[in-house]
């Protein structure tokens, strides 16, 4: 008896031994057996006698503060031998206050970046708003020499070239002196003053309309009417190719294009000429130089002719880079090109109570291709007065003669004539013309000149009858072709 308690016993304990061992062996597994994450980012660098310049700029902005707490941060540090050739090229780093924060700032970033994120390269936001290429081994244009030294607040790359901050696109057109001044002095013409009503300012309400007045001086920002309307080359959260022409190239556009854009004032042709040129410089996405194609598509859908033997200087901006060109001879029929108005897309129509008349379908044509028009036509449910007309806005017309077409198809019983007029209803621009039973080509209507650049009013109108499929209408697109020398 007292051997069968005695194995029990030993059992036991055999058990606790090894529950014991096991504790012992997690809890030295958990164990933080790695000195660095003992210490902070600022301690690492500190230590590091190679970093000892970029310590000593750390305190002189106050980033030792900020990377002493308790946030995450990842620093790509230069070496020594970096930040003196760095002063080399610009020795106000180290005296200007405000130049040498953003120049230490342009290396922090907030969150961990180790090498292994970049696939093949990421795009990371600095502490001085700037943002930087990073990929496995090069940080912007330096090297990484040592990477992934981690500790208790971040992670610390040291790098063999300083990344001195860089313009960004926009600030780049400002600060050109000697080239591209035509252009530099267009687009800040654009700009214009703007204020925010959700910053500003409130001192009382208006009597008569009850809405907020406010302090005309608070929250005015400066805003610019080609940014809005092109590529915000402003943003540091995107990549552009960006194209400034020589002065000479400048005038040689626009004077190209000026022709087709007259307005009461010659001041207000040469900006809609202006626009109509630099609007199509702007693209998104950073191209190199060995990967400039010949034929570029603008965001417009405008080819941009690209010749490498016209780059008189290139510029790396912080949100991508810039080509100053001597010549980019955009052809004539790519920047005044043809205009169409679907047959849907209508703006009113000369009256209100005849909606059951008005049918928007979706086709196949005789070729099986899809298309939408409209058909206005009376039936069981509304009786279409005569001469009704449907009207559109064809916006942007250039001061050109046009070639006039409309796709107009008939499907009904019998045939039908429609007129199309602009500018007023009934004007006498084409007379009625014939729509026949099941054409599916685009009729020739005539010409049709435009004499001062702007949108018109177009209107499609039935015959003067009040009989049944007689003054029907029916339109799939109207097409504005223009004729150029």
């Amino acid at each position: 008896m007292n051997n069968q308690r005695n194995k029990y016993i030993l059992l036991f304990a055999l058990i606790a031994a090894v529950f014991t061992s096991c504790k012992n062996q997690w809890e030295s597994r958990d164990a933080i057996t790695d000195p660095s994450l003992g210490v902070t980012v600022l301690q690492q660098i500190n230590n590091n006698a190679d970093l000892s310049k970029f310590s000593q700029y750390l305190t002189q902005t106050g980033y030792d503060k900020v990377l002493a707490g308790s946030k995450t941060y990842t620093v790509w540090a230069p070496t020594n031998a970096a930040i003196t050739a760095a002063l080399v090229i610009d020795a106000t780093i180290a005296t200007d206050t405000g130049k040498l924060k953003r120049f230490v700032g342009n290396h922090i970033s907030n969150q961990l970046y180790s090498t292994s994120l970049p696939q093949p390269s990421i795009r990371v936001k600095m502490l001085n708003g700037k943002s930087i290429t990073f990929t496995k081994t090069k940080f912007e244009e330096a090297n990484i020499v040592l990477s992934n030294i981690y500790s208790s607040n971040g992670l610390l790359h040291t790098i063999d070239q300083a990344i001195i901050p860089k313009l960004n696109i926009w600030d780049y057109i400002k600060s050109l002196k000697t080239v591209g001044l035509k252009q530099r002095d267009f687009l800040l013409s654009q700009n214009y003053l703007h204020q925010d009503s959700t910053r500003a300012k409130q001192t009382g309400v208006d009597p008569i309309t009850g809405k907020p007045i406010y302090d005309p001086t608070s929250a005015i920002d400066t805003l610019n009417y080609y940014i809005s309307r092109t590529q915000n080359i402003k943003s540091e959260d995107a990549q552009f190719t960006y194209f400034v022409l020589t002065d000479a190239a400048f005038t040689a556009e626009s004077n190209k294009v000026l022709p087709y854009f007259a307005s009461p004032s010659p001041t207000g042709s040469m900006v809609l000429a202006n626009f109509n040129v630099t609007k199509d410089l702007a693209i998104p996405g950073l191209i190199t130089q060995a990967n400039l194609p010949d034929t570029i598509i603008s965001p417009f859908n405008v080819k941009v002719p690209i010749n490498k033997a016209n780059i008189v200087q290139t510029y790396n901006a912080s949100n991508g880079i810039v080509y100053v060109m001597s010549s980019v001879p955009y052809r004539l029929k790519d920047k005044i090109t043809p205009i169409v108005i679907q047959g849907e897309s209508t703006t009113l129509f000369s009256r209100t109570d005849k909606a059951g008349s008005i049918f928007y379908r979706t086709k196949l044509d005789n070729n099986g291709v899809p298309f939408s028009d409209i058909l206005i036509e009376t039936n069981t449910s509304s009786t279409l007065t005569a001469q009704f007309s449907a009207i559109y806005l064809a916006p942007n017309l250039n001061s050109v003669t046009y070639n006039v077409y409309w796709r107009a198809i008939n499907d009904r019983a019998a045939t039908f004539s429609q007129q199309l007029n602009f500018v007023t209803p009934l004007s006498g621009t084409f007379p009625y013309t014939l729509v026949p039973l099941l054409n599916y080509s685009e009729t020739l209507l005539g010409t049709y000149t435009v004499t001062q650049y702007g949108s018109q009013l177009m209107y499609l109108t039935g015959a003067n009858s009040t009989t049944s499929g007689t003054n029907s209408l029916t339109l799939d697109y109207v097409k504005l072709v223009p004729v150029l020398p």
